[in-house]
């Protein structure tokens, strides 16, 4: 039995930096979440440097030449896709009022009109008109909530002084992790006791190689989203001649929200349905549009679910869907949409973890 004493002595170099961010919390966290991008950059990477490493026959230059790549392809999309997504951004906060709230409700009322018997339509108009101020306060929140969000990316953005000088950061540390990712965690190895390192290690090897299966799999996921998710509203305008405004940050939207397991997809397609609607088009609105919008995005998910996950997704977490279920609404109780977008990973950490306490016990 090791003394509290020598224990906290081995240990106090990583026990030590946890008490201070803690304490520090406010000036520590823009830190740790640029320290999560970095480690999803190196989740990212790391695949491609051991390819380029085969070649190569260094792991430091692959690295270097990996990072110098992924510099040029950024530079060339802060030339070309950036700026648009930026004016977008800034064309969408400015649209967002609660005018468009009436907009919504008068076109909605035109696509209704089309589908449901008349005294449906008296029972929604009458609840409409009992709910009014229900509606309105629900969409001031929700406002709120998206020019809140955008802002507070912009000053995440700027936490260090920069969005420049915080993207070096990143940079930096995630050439760090690729370099010394290995160091890392011998370094956490030789901190536990002799006879549990085995046990440790094993541990840290699942972790690591679920955690990053998963990680990876779901960025391509997202990323094959939101992509699709493009093409096919800008098909469907072509096609059609109606307008579906923000297009670009609609398939990023999808993408991102791909990530939330369940609730994403369905909350992917809603920004669509609701521009289309506050949107002045050309052609009429109908129910027929409505349709093919939600097509779409039907589409995106079969492809989703049929050609793309299969094939990237063999490192699941392998939870039961109705306890993946729980833990976002849990996720989403206690942290909103970065408690949804990591709750997941968590779990399949402690399910690692409880795992090899009960194989140990069993022995």
């Amino acid at each position: 039995m090791i003394k509290p004493s020598l224990f906290i002595i081995r240990n106090i170099w990583w026990l030590v930096p946890i008490v201070v961010v803690f304490i520090f919390w406010e000036h520590t966290a823009p830190i740790l979440l640029m320290l999560v991008f970095a480690f999803l950059g190196r989740v990212i990477l790391h695949p491609v440097v051991r390819q380029v490493e085969k070649v190569t026959g260094n792991h430091n230059w692959s690295v270097m030449l990996v990072i110098s790549l992924l510099l040029v392809f950024l530079i060339i999309l802060s030339g070309s896709l950036f700026p648009i997504i930026g004016k977008q951004i800034a064309a969408l906060q400015s649209s967002l009022s609660m005018e468009t709230l009436a907009k919504f409700q008068t076109k909605l009322t035109l696509v209704l009109e089309s589908i449901l018997p008349s005294f449906l339509l008296n029972i929604y108009n009458d609840v409409m008109t009992h709910l009014d101020a229900a509606i309105s306060e629900i969409w001031a929140m929700g406002l709120s909530h998206i020019k809140s969000f955008i802002g507070g990316a912009g000053s995440l953005a700027f936490a260090l002084g920069s969005a420049f000088l915080s993207f070096l950061i990143i940079i930096v540390f995630m050439v760090i992790f690729l370099l010394d990712g290995k160091k890392f965690t011998f370094a956490f190895l030789h901190a536990v006791p002799g006879e549990h390192y085995g046990t440790a290690k094993g541990m840290l090897d699942k972790i690591s190689l679920q955690i990053q299966a998963y990680i990876r799999g779901q960025l391509i996921a997202a990323t094959s989203v939101g992509i699709t998710s493009i093409i096919g509203l800008y098909i469907l305008q072509w096609i059609t001649g109606i307008s579906i405004p923000y297009t670009i940050l609609i398939g990023i939207g999808a993408g991102l929200f791909n990530l939330i397991p369940f609730v994403g997809p369905i909350a992917g397609m809603i920004p669509a349905l609701i521009l289309y609607l506050v949107t002045d088009q050309t052609m009429p609105i109908h129910i027929i549009y409505v349709l093919l919008i939600i097509m779409v995005f039907a589409i995106v998910q079969l492809i989703d679910n049929l050609v793309v996950s299969p094939y990237i997704m063999g490192g699941s977490v392998g939870l039961h869907p109705i306890l993946v279920i729980i833990l976002v609404l849990l996720g989403a109780s206690v942290g909103g949409i970065l408690g949804m977008l990591f709750v997941i990973p968590i779990a399949a950490i402690l399910k690692v973890v409880l795992g090899e306490f009960v194989i140990n016990l069993k022995k």
